[in-house]
């Protein structure tokens, strides 16, 4: 299955101004690519929130490299795009979480039963 498979109709879109349309588009399409991957996700708040402070990070870096590097304006400003889509659509799916409330905490460390030796 490929997330080309689940593409929305151009028309769904077109009740968004212009200018939301295709980067709501990208958002969808790699929230999609992202659940064909990995699945239904339901990772406590601490984990979303180093996911996207990961996510988030790669888009400083992608600002850091259109503002002080040389090299293709294009291409820099195409990365920077591209994580900021990641960052949109890792947000997305934590909103998701929430409303499937399905998430909880991780157990603690302290809290784990003994091991047992080999």
């Amino acid at each position: 299955m490929f997330v080309s498979d689940f593409m929305i109709e151009d028309k769904a879109y077109e009740a968004f101004p212009k200018g939301m349309q295709e980067p709501l588009r990208c958002v969808i399409v790699e929230r999609l690519r992202q659940e064909l991957k990995w699945g239904e996700q339901n990772h406590d708040p601490f984990t979303y929130g180093m996911i996207l402070g990961e996510e988030y990070g790669e888009f400083c870096q992608a600002a850091l490299h259109l503002r002080f590097f040389t090299g293709d304006r294009m291409e820099l400003l195409a990365k920077l795009r591209a994580e900021a889509v990641q960052v949109a659509a890792v947000a997305l799916a934590i909103v998701e979480c929430i409303d499937r409330n399905k998430w909880s905490w991780p157990v603690p460390q302290n809290e784990l039963p003994d091991k047992q030796p080999l």
